[in-house]
């Protein structure tokens, strides 16, 4: 499971084709000299209607730009000579300008299925938009491209992309999507790398369906298509308590179902063909199935009656045991390990993570993959730094998902070696989505305040900077630190890193010496 949330657009202020509306303004900027204002939206660039800020920064390399601007309620022509990188120093409020590409998938394991209602509506969104893929790094599957897409990801080379492919047999792909059928992935990858486009890809792994000889397969396949495909990632599936509590859907086949209930049908996904028990999966290939032609995947009608569930440790150790193999080959033929297992995999199976040298770029740490080696790196750096005592005796609570625990815990022992100091790390089960959601990021304020209202009052509250949103304002649920700082009576801090955990710590050594 992420320990990250994707991008994701607030829908108020996508405008659906009436331009970008500017948020702020550079001082001595060019906009400015221009009278352009917060407000304000950029609706044409030479006479080409924008749809996002890709097309804008695209067109604005051009030195004589005419811009067609609404302000004030009132279309305005702007003529101007620039320099090809002058953006007019302007921020907009969203990245797109038009229409969300919403997801046309019905993947059993899509964490919107498992989330309760109540939540802000963006959260419930269903994106797959090539053009977040670009901007942010998001996953997408490509099954929504058109002709059109492929034409402007070749003009304006939209690079690198990041794909979601689960599994190259298409059979096997249609199931974990959640169709009847899918488009090659291999032949889409294929013609990104003749574009001359980067691909990262990941595996989304389910116990005992795309893992074992399944997993071998796509990574081999996608092995093949080094260097278009720069890094393999293999995660595993996160599964929430709503997805078993309810509807209960025990098989595959029933999450895919969850997709087709009323309450979440969403007006704004593509509608999809209900699953039907006498339709063939991947049609063109069915007499391959029937002949017996393709092996593994003619086992795959009953793939969707294999119960969804979480990774066990030994499963998890099988995954990692599975990749390393095709490590040390990828290394041999290419020069890059290329596939890896997320952090999450070695850290179920009890295993050390793998050392620095092997994640290269870190291309995937949002992914979860290289996270936890590059905190313990950065740790090795920064605790050298630490301040040797307090000027009081000091009392911090660190709070954490149960599956950062592990690492943590070093970090909590060393920082109670400075005097007068004494950091108390705990672990946090979430109640919210389950126990068996162990990462940091799906934490809720609830099961936090919860949990820490239980271990007596405290000097300082460090929580974990990846369970509040990008502004570090708000939980999932929507505790605000100002909620929980009062809630808990005590100042709340947060750290993502270990830089950040030594800013906080020579701040409270300033706080406590000048109330000394």
């Amino acid at each position: 499971m992420r320990e990250f949330m994707e991008y994701q657009p607030n829908l108020k202020n996508i405008r659906a084709g009436n331009g970008g509306v500017i948020a702020a303004v550079m001082p001595g900027s060019t906009g400015e000299r221009l009278g352009l204002q917060p407000g304000d939206a950029i609706l044409e660039v030479n006479g080409q209607v924008v749809r996002d800020v890709i097309d804008y920064r695209f067109a604005m390399t051009e030195e004589q730009v005419a811009l067609t601007v609404m302000q004030s309620g009132e279309r305005r022509s702007i003529q101007l000579a620039k320099s090809f990188d002058d953006m007019l120093g302007i921020d907009f409020i969203e990245p797109l300008f038009d229409r969300l590409r919403t997801c046309n998938n019905k993947c059993p394991f899509c964490f919107l299925t498992q989330m309760p209602k109540g939540f802000r509506k963006t959260l419930y969104l269903k994106d797959d938009d090539y053009r977040l893929s670009f901007l942010y790094g998001n996953f997408v599957t490509l099954t929504n491209l058109k002709e059109e897409d492929w034409q402007r990801i070749e003009e304006q080379r939209l690079g690198p992309m990041y794909v979601s492919v689960h599994a190259t047999d298409r059979t096997l792909r249609a199931i974990l999507l959640g169709k009847p059928d899918v488009p090659d992935v291999l032949a889409d990858i294929r013609r990104l790398g003749s574009l001359g486009i980067d691909v990262h890809t990941q595996i989304v792994c389910c116990p005992q369906l795309n893992d074992g000889p399944a997993l071998a397969q796509t990574i081999h396949e996608l092995g093949q298509l080094y260097p278009t495909v720069q890094s393999i990632a293999a995660v595993p599936v996160g599964l929430t308590r709503y997805r078993f509590e309810g509807k209960k859907p025990q098989s595959i086949k029933a999450a895919i179902r969850v997709h087709e209930t009323p309450e979440w049908i969403d007006t704004n996904w593509e509608q999809q063909p209900l699953w039907q028990e006498e339709q063939p999966v991947a049609s063109e290939l069915m007499q391959a199935v029937q002949a017996g032609d393709l092996g593994f995947c003619a086992r795959l009608g009953a793939a969707t009656e294999v119960e969804l569930r979480p990774y066990r440790p030994e499963e998890a150790a099988a995954v990692i045991d599975l990749c390393e193999p095709f490590q040390e080959y990828f290394m041999t033929e290419y020069g890059t390990p290329l596939v890896y297992p997320s952090d999450e995999f070695y850290l179920l199976a009890g295993r050390p993570q793998p050392q620095g040298e092997l994640y290269e770029g870190y291309d995937q740490l949002e992914n979860g993959v290289g996270l936890v080696r590059q905190f313990q790196d950065e740790w090795a750096e920064v605790e050298g730094q630490l301040p040797a005592s307090l000027a009081q005796p000091t009392r911090v609570v660190m709070a954490c998902g149960t599956l950062a625990a592990p690492v943590l815990e070093p970090v909590a022992q060393r920082l109670s070696q400075i005097q007068n100091l004494s950091v108390e790390l705990y672990p946090v089960t979430n109640e919210f989505f389950g126990e068996m959601v162990t990462v940091s990021g799906l934490l809720t304020g609830g099961d936090v305040v919860g949990a820490l209202r239980q271990v007596g009052p405290a000097d300082l509250v460090l929580l974990p900077k990846v369970m509040f949103d990008h502004s570090g304002t708000r939980t999932i649920d929507e505790w605000t630190v100002e909620q929980i700082t009062d809630a808990l009576q005590a100042p709340v801090a947060m750290a993502r890193m270990p830089y950040e955990i030594l800013r906080v710590i020579r701040r409270l050594r300033r706080d406590r010496a000048k109330a000394a």
